[in-house]
């Protein structure tokens, strides 16, 4: 069956920040288990935060373009209210992603090493500040996480339990 579906733009930006998410979601709690074990604690933090500070700017052009690109025609049977409530959680994804990345990047005591190429320095050097700006960071990390389960699963209920196209339109 033919369908719409999002512009290969969006579907690209799309995927490249759900791994990203993911990704950091995973490493971001593994880091917890592993907090003795230097090596792999700074591994995985390095890529972290390499991968997040590339993240922004692609968060930043997936916003805008979001703004300009054609959205597809949903299926007819989803309800307006569903729409709404869909386009609310969109809305919350794309801040809660803002502000992991950014107090991600204020609650550094330290700096960082890009990809193990270059520092990249912390702007913020007050341990009560970058305090604040760490558990800013988990409570969003956490949010996030909920609500990308939920968008998730609404994806997966609108594939096997609506049997429309709503997943295929991002695939």
């Amino acid at each position: 069956m033919n369908h719409p579906k999002y512009d290969i733009c969006s579907r690209v930006l799309h995927w490249v920040m759900a791994v990203v998410i993911i990704y950091a979601t995973v490493a971001g709690y593994a880091m917890h288990f592993v907090m003795d074990q230097p090596a792999i604690f700074s591994f995985l933090s390095i890529l972290n935060m390499s991968l997040a500070t590339v993240a922004t700017p692609i968060l930043v052009i997936r916003f805008i373009w979001s703004h300009f690109r054609i959205e597809p025609k949903m299926p007819s049977t989803i309800p307006t209210l569903q729409k709404s409530v869909a386009k609310l959680a969109h809305a919350l994804i794309y801040l809660l992603m803002f502000l992991v990345f950014s107090t991600g990047y204020l609650m550094l005591k330290e700096p960082y090493s890009f990809f193990w190429l270059v520092t990249i320095d912390n702007i913020i050097s007050s341990p009560e500040v970058n305090q604040f700006f760490f558990i800013s960071h988990r409570v969003s990390c956490a949010l996030l996480v909920a609500l990308v389960s939920l968008h998730a699963a609404a994806a997966l209920k609108h594939h096997f339990i609506s049997k429309n196209y709503v997943l295929k339109m991002m695939i």
